[in-house]
């Protein structure tokens, strides 16, 4: 019977993966997960909220050591309790610096996008300590941002990746929602990890992850606010790459896709008049309406259909406009985590992953076309140090989309930022490439940039230099 429970899960996990295979559904990749046989030995899920509750935090750290065979650095995993009404439950993998914790090294959260995508997809293909061959293995990444800084991945919302609910009212519906659940995550996170817990704080993430990152970011400058809160988080700013978080000031595809060439004048006069019904829709509150003429125009995640753009250009990548398809080897990872010897070791047991995709995206369909930017400029006059960064092949989220929605918050920096001086910047000087162009604002808290040849996934395509752009940043900010 288990063996049936767990074939058809993971089964049901890739139809979904491959069912809707829009840009933000492109972070589920196309690879099938490893099926759980009666001969295999997943283990047992592993939830720590129980131990927290009981006062046994050394246990806690204790059961959830990840040995990952052959990468023999320590690193941390298992099940944060969030809604015990709902059996809500966000599965987080904790990979602390390799240079050592001290006092003054960040803790990096990193929020993937979708919704509905999990966070092992930056671990594995763009920021983490470690990456996944064609057969399986594993391998050392050569740029990680692990080397100097706490990473921490939580599959975000309820129902993505690993993370699980058992009752549709556990999926989040709003980002109210979703900031309300990982806060719960992260309390009880530095409540058993508390040798990090005055650290520096920073939440980071990309794509759909624009929404994500200042509304939790939000959160906990509000809840930092109450003198009796039972864990206060040493918040210092967050980081968001190409992010979709303004969508009324971001979707004007036409003038951007017509001057890159995969649109002529007429194909483009069509697109114009999609995106001025769109923001139209969001103008009216009509959020799914408009997120119907988006799916319909380019996105293509719930069409039985082709999407307007793939019939005109042909192209299935919206994340980089020189490439047709997404790299194959962006989906190495699933088969790995998916495989009952690397589920142990994760303490994951035998649930599903990535099968309540699907319902994550949907029940979020009326979040998709509102905005948080009022949540960025609160952050930003609250002086925390933000970062936005952008890859200039990027077509979904692309430069000026980005520089639209940035340019149009309402902050206390707009003048200064619009007015400052937009500087080339190279890793080194000696380099032979533009690395991309920094404009900065508010004494340096306020960082944005674009970077050169890369696309959506900026880690991913320029490694080295978006980890430049994280240490200049950070080195940046008033102590």
């Amino acid at each position: 019977m288990r063996v049936l429970f767990v074939a058809i899960a993971c089964l049901v996990a890739f139809e979904c993966i491959n069912a809707y295979r829009g840009p933000f559904r492109k972070f589920f990749p196309t690879r099938k997960p490893s099926i759980v046989t009666d001969n295999d030995d997943p283990g047992q899920p592993l939830f720590l909220t129980p131990y927290l509750e009981q006062g046994k935090v050394d246990e806690a750290r204790k059961l959830s050591s990840v040995e990952l065979t052959p990468y023999t650095r320590q690193s941390f995993s298992g099940y944060l309790t969030v809604n015990k009404t709902c059996n809500s439950n966000m599965f987080f993998w904790f990979f602390p610096a390799q240079n050592g914790n001290k006092p003054d090294t960040p803790v990096m959260l990193w929020l993937q996008g979708g919704p509905g995508a999990s966070s092992l997809f930056a671990l594995f293909t763009e920021i983490g300590p470690i990456y996944i061959d064609a057969n399986e293995n594993i391998q050392l990444r050569n740029v990680t941002w692990n080397t100097n800084y706490h990473l921490l991945f939580i599959d975000n919302p309820v129902g993505t990746g690993y993370s699980f609910t058992s009752d549709d009212q556990g999926y989040a519906r709003s980002q109210d929602d979703v900031a309300r659940d990982l806060y719960s995550a992260l309390t009880q996170f530095f409540q058993i990890y508390t040798d990090y817990a005055s650290n520096p704080f920073y939440v980071t993430g990309e794509s759909y992850g624009g929404k994500y990152v200042p509304s939790i970011t939000y959160k906990i400058h509000v809840e930092n606010q109450n003198p009796q809160v039972k864990v206060k988080i040493n918040l210092k700013g967050m980081t968001i790459g190409d992010g979709l978080t303004d969508p009324v000031n971001q979707y004007m595809y036409g003038d951007f896709l017509y001057q890159i060439g995969l649109i002529d004048i007429t194909q483009k006069a069509y697109v114009d008049l999609q995106t001025a019904l769109m923001r139209y829709a969001i103008q009216q509150e009509r959020y799914i309406d408009a997120f119907r003429l988006f799916d319909s125009l380019l996105n293509g995640d719930l069409l039985n259909t082709t999407s307007y753009f793939y019939n005109v250009t042909g192209i299935k990548n919206y994340f980089n406009y020189l490439l047709t398809d997404e790299p194959e080897d962006q989906g190495y990872f699933v088969p790995f985590v998916t495989r009952a010897d690397r589920r142990k070791q994760i303490h994951v047991g035998n649930l599903s992953y990535g099968s309540q995709s699907e319902m994550v995206e949907k029940m979020l369909l009326n979040d998709v076309m509102q905005s948080m930017a009022w949540k960025v400029a609160a952050i930003a006059n609250a002086n925390y140090s933000v970062l936005i960064y952008n890859g200039q092949l990027d077509i979904i989220i692309a430069v000026p989309l980005t520089m639209e929605w940035v340019g149009q918050l309402s902050w206390t920096g707009t003048d200064e930022l619009r007015e400052a001086e937009r500087k080339v910047w190279k890793v080194t000087d000696s380099d032979p490439e533009i690395a991309g162009y920094i404009k900065t604002a508010n004494n340096n808290r306020f960082f944005l940039a674009t970077v050169r040849n890369a696309g959506h996934m900026v880690p991913y395509d320029q490694p080295r230099v978006m980890l430049d752009l994280l240490q200049r940043f950070l080195a940046a900010q008033p102590k």
